[in-house]
Formats: structure tokens, C-alpha cells, sequence
């Protein structure tokens, strides 16, 4: 199992078109990342059920709790938004949560039309917390 998280991740972190981020929202941090799934590694796509498209995007976003003077701590949370073409097409996100290993991530697939920006906006929800937080972000998807 933590092969595939490491795989994901590198996966992320060395393609040119990722889009590794984070945002803080009061005591949380929410890392997130959004590729074509055709630059996830074929075996990474394949552990988690992701067909490898340019025509697919993938949305890896992880919350964690901010401790002072440790590390953040990763935390669940409940997930709900959307990715939006510049041409108005909205796409409704569905994630999953994997949990492996101490880590908690959530993972969605979406449609994309290369070349397109995609504007994301997500309410995100940490887990006990009694605020909901949006989360905005965009982002290129490059045509070969």
C-alpha cells in the first residue's frame, strides 16, 4: 500500500503539468493537485481504478491539521464541489477517500476537453470541525 501512495505521488510531483498546491484555512491545510490521468503511472492508475486519458482529469486533495511545532497531521473530511470549463460546462466532483497507511487523501475523475482551464471550487469540511471551508483554485489542461 505504500508503494501506491509513494507511486501517486511521485507521479504528481514529476509531472510538468501538475498543479501541487495548498491553501490554509484557519488550523488546516488543504494540499491539492489536478493532472490529466494519462500522467499518473500506469500501475498507480491501475491500484486505484483510473483509466489513463488526456480526455480524464484526476483531483488528489489531502486535509491536514495544523499542530504547532509538530508535523500537520492528516485528518478526514467530507468533500463536496465542482470543476467548471471556461465555457460554462460544470462537471459535479465525486470523491473517494483512501486511507492507507496513516494517510487520508481524496481522490475524484472528471471529464476535461484539452485545451481547457478548469475552475475548481470545492466546500471543504474537516472532520469535527464546526466551519466549512471553500476552496478555490484553476487549472490548465494542455492539448500534445
Amino acid at each position: 500500500m505504500r508503494a501506491r501512495i509513494l507511486g501517486l505521488l511521485c507521479a504528481l510531483a514529476a509531472s510538468p503539468l501538475s498543479a501541487q498546491n495548498a491553501q490554509d484555512f484557519d488550523t488546516y491545510r488543504v494540499r491539492y493537485s489536478a493532472i490529466p490521468t494519462d500522467q499518473l503511472l500506469p500501475d498507480v492508475a491501475r491500484s486505484y481504478g483510473i483509466d489513463r486519458s488526456r480526455q480524464r482529469g484526476f483531483l488528489n486533495i489531502a486535509v491536514q491539521k495544523n499542530a504547532p511545532g509538530s508535523d500537520s497531521d492528516p485528518i478526514r473530511a467530507a468533500l463536496d464541489g465542482s470543476a467548471t470549463s471556461l465555457g460554462g460546462q460544470r462537471v459535479p466532483l465525486k470523491f473517494r477517500e483512501i486511507s492507507e497507511d496513516g494517510a487520508v487523501y481524496y481522490i475524484s475523475e472528471f471529464p476535461v476537453s484539452p485545451p481547457d482551464t478548469y475552475r475548481f471550487e470545492i466546500k471543504v469540511t474537516p472532520e469535527s470541525a464546526t466551519t466549512s471551508y471553500t476552496l478555490r483554485f484553476n487549472q490548465d489542461f494542455v492539448a500534445d
